[in-house]
């Protein structure tokens, strides 16, 4: 496709032409990368912007062929052109995709778009097949009967039908096969009983007077009743097709956004008026769909992803610490999270997430300040690495946490861990615990598009009293050399002792 249309649309020609580019894109339920690439350009092509982009889903199948449908025939040509070259580059033609462009071939082109329509119908529950074709007429139709009613027009005609992958429904012939195959099959005329007694397992009954005398009900069953049936279960208006007597078949669905915000599903029929010239504009159509990868699926669980990735998308992130000891969440654009008093909230969560979902007591860290808060900084002959030592040596669990703390904190902090005073910050840390988790927890909540956060928050357990975070350590990573290292291998960590 050219990025030059060579053609002048209005803007809202532009988005009709923009939907139906994007409906034969769905229509097959996968999506090929270059048809994204040449979406893209249809989309420069045509100036459209983000925001015009959304009123695509406002518009209808059926409105988007009828705003192009008063283009000049040089005009549609070159549109059809553009929708040629949609459905052609990926190179597999799928049947439902040629159907489509068939449809909209036929409302367009100068010799059958008088004779052709698309009519997208909303909130429709009954089944609607896409592999069979109905006859429908508002009134008798003498030609359109004699050819369906002649053995060899028709045979030629469901031929032609099944070829493109049709099953043609005349219901004159259905309502035949059916007293055919479950009429009379004895002295006691026991064949419509079966017949009664399938559709009693397979249909609600409902009305059973009508099943009572089924014979005289399938007698009186013509096209023109069909229609009505159909109408009202495909909450049709009569008045919406204009033919007397047509072919109508399912092109398609889709999902509309109502103003209210609301999706509402729309099924698209094409058809095709055969109250004259019956085998010429059958066989039209059929000529249509004649037609002797890198693949997205669109459909089933793919469905569900792109409906996801489409709206505000949130993702479990890596938590990354980089060289200037800031937290970083890779995944999220590497979003630096802001925490209060920072090198204490952070020394107090990786502390923690040293201990795992195991956690910390309450009564563990008190123990820990007691043993801070006894201890003389003042000495001359004070020293943090002797401490360290004393600590390490240690088989209480609250010795081994003061160290791991003091280790932590001297890789974090800018804090000189030679002078005495470096204690302190230990013992506020461990003394303001329920505040530093309340930042941490709030630095966290600010990242709107992070998903399950609360496993990455600092958690309190009140009936076994531990502080605790739940976030797999494969998660944590650290910036080092250029490169990341898991926090489980950085040196940092490995000093850490249990």
């Amino acid at each position: 496709m050219s990025d030059d249309l060579k053609l002048a649309l209005t803007e809202i020609q532009k988005r009709a032409l923009f939907k139906l580019a994007v409906d034969l894109v769905k229509a097959d339920k996968q999506i090929h990368r270059d048809e994204v690439a040449l979406l893209d350009r249809l989309q420069r092509t045509c100036g459209i912007d983000a925001g015009d982009l959304e009123f695509i889903h406002y518009i209808s199948l059926q409105q988007a062929i009828n705003c192009l449908k008063g283009l000049s025939e040089r005009d549609k040509r070159e549109v059809l052109a553009v929708l040629e070259s949609v459905v052609g580059v990926d190179n597999d033609i799928d049947s439902r995709e040629n159907m489509l462009l068939a449809a909209v071939r036929l409302t367009l082109e100068d010799f059958s778009h008088n004779w052709a329509m698309v009519v997208s119908a909303s909130d429709i529950e009954a089944e609607c097949s896409s592999e069979q074709i109905v006859y429908l007429e508002r009134s008798e139709q003498s030609e359109a009967s004699s050819v369906l009613n002649d053995k060899y027009d028709y045979l030629l005609l469901t031929k032609a039908l099944g070829d493109v992958g049709l099953q043609l429904f005349y219901l004159p012939n259905v309502v035949g096969q059916l007293e055919s195959q479950w009429g009379d099959r004895s002295a006691e005329s026991v064949g419509i009983d079966l017949l009664r007694r399938s559709m009693e397992f397979i249909v609600p009954v409902g009305d059973r007077s009508r099943l009572a005398d089924l014979s005289s009900t399938l007698a009186k069953m013509d096209s023109k009743t069909f229609f009505k049936v159909v109408c009202a279960r495909f909450n049709m208006e009569m008045e919406a097709i204009p033919y007397n007597g047509f072919l109508m078949v399912k092109i398609g669905e889709n999902y509309l956004l109502e103003d209210d915000g609301r999706l509402s599903k729309m099924v698209d029929f094409l058809c095709i008026d055969i109250s004259t010239c019956v085998k010429q504009r059958i066989l039209h159509f059929v000529k249509q769909l004649e037609r002797t990868v890198d693949l997205i699926h669109y459909q089933g669980y793919y469905r569900l992803l792109y409906d996801y990735l489409s709206s505000e998308a949130k993702i479990v992130s890596s938590l990354v610490i980089d060289h200037r000891g800031d937290f970083r969440l890779a995944d999220l654009e590497n979003v630096r999270l802001c925490f209060e008093s920072a090198p204490q909230a952070k020394s107090f969560y990786l502390l923690l997430l040293k201990y795992g979902r195991a956690g910390v007591s309450q009564q563990c860290f008190d123990r820990a300040l007691e043993y801070l808060n006894d201890m003389d900084i003042d000495s001359d002959s004070f020293s943090v690495e002797e401490v360290k030592q004393q600590l390490m040596s240690s088989k209480n669990d609250w010795a081994k946490l003061i160290y791991n703390l003091v280790v932590i904190y001297e890789q974090l902090s800018t804090k000189d861990s030679g002078k005495s005073s470096f204690m302190n910050y230990i013992s506020k840390i461990i003394q303001h615990r329920s505040a530093l988790k309340n930042y941490v927890n709030t630095g966290f909540a600010e990242v709107h598009h992070l998903a399950n956060a609360e496993q990455y928050y600092i958690k309190f357990d009140k009936t076994r009293k531990i502080y605790y975070v739940e976030l797999p350590l494969s998660l944590v990573f650290v910036e080092q050399n250029n490169a990341t290292t898991p926090l489980a291998e950085h040196n940092m960590w490995l000093k850490l002792i249990k």
